[in-house]
């Protein structure tokens, strides 16, 4: 018998009444438990274990996977759920959370996890602030991953960067200078003002979400962003 706290990422229906739940638990990581019958009408743990509640879960080892014996809502986030823009947020955070993420254990990403949730949650975050929150969220999990980009100096000539056309290379990690962007014909140019999001994102100064103003919707940010998880998503994936 295991107990542990955890977010509830994914859910995904088995059989006739039973479910599979992927949970990012305190002390064991990433696990994916079953929930036996809980599709049914008077299932004992279905008031707990449902997608995006933060539970208290006790579960134990069967041959082939875990399956929960006991799991209680620390909390719903019911504003999250009855919010769609919010909703789709942390859809979103948890989807990325289960394509970066495998079993390792790691007390950085639960205390990620637990700020950036309650974030969502607040009244404070719409629009603007919840978009930039977001790539918060996806910015600082790379970082604690060990993909921190080189956002100082050219990743290839090692000069500090200077004013000019500057580009984000995925495959090097980090920021090539005007001189050198031919290292990498697909490097994405990127502004100084989204340098300096990324520099102070990463950065972890004290109220950052408070701080940060995108003015509209950043296409550039959104490229950098999505083409960055897939470079971490194949080298992750070649690692297994």
């Amino acid at each position: 018998m295991y107990s542990t706290e955890g977010f509830v990422i994914k859910e995904i229906d088995h059989g006739e009444a039973d479910c599979f739940f992927t949970v990012f638990t305190k002390d064991f990581g990433k696990i994916r438990v079953l929930g036996k019958g809980i599709r049914k009408i008077k299932a004992k743990l279905r008031g707990g274990l449902q997608i995006f509640n933060h539970i208290y879960l006790e579960f134990i080892q069967g041959k082939y996977f875990f399956t929960a014996t006991e799991a209680v809502c620390k909390d719903a986030f019911s504003l999250i759920k009855s919010d769609s823009e919010k909703l789709k947020a942390v859809y979103f955070v948890c989807d990325i959370l289960e394509r970066l993420i495998r079993e390792e254990k790691d007390e950085r990403i639960w205390l990620l996890i637990l700020r950036i949730f309650k974030k969502i949650e607040n009244p404070e975050f719409i629009g603007k602030k919840l978009e930039l929150l977001v790539y918060y969220f996806e910015w600082s999990l790379f970082d604690i991953l060990g993909y921190h980009p080189e956002l100082y100096k050219c990743v290839n000539c090692r000069e500090r960067l200077k004013e000019g056309d500057l580009f984000f290379s995925v495959i090097n990690g980090g920021i090539l200078c005007s001189q050198c962007k031919n290292k990498d014909r697909g490097a994405i140019s990127i502004s100084v003002d989204n340098l300096k999001v990324l520099r102070l994102i990463l950065g972890r100064k004290k109220e950052i979400l408070q701080k940060l103003k995108i003015s509209e919707k950043n296409s550039q940010l959104e490229l950098i962003t999505r083409y960055y998880v897939g470079s971490i998503l194949e080298d992750r994936t070649n690692l297994i």
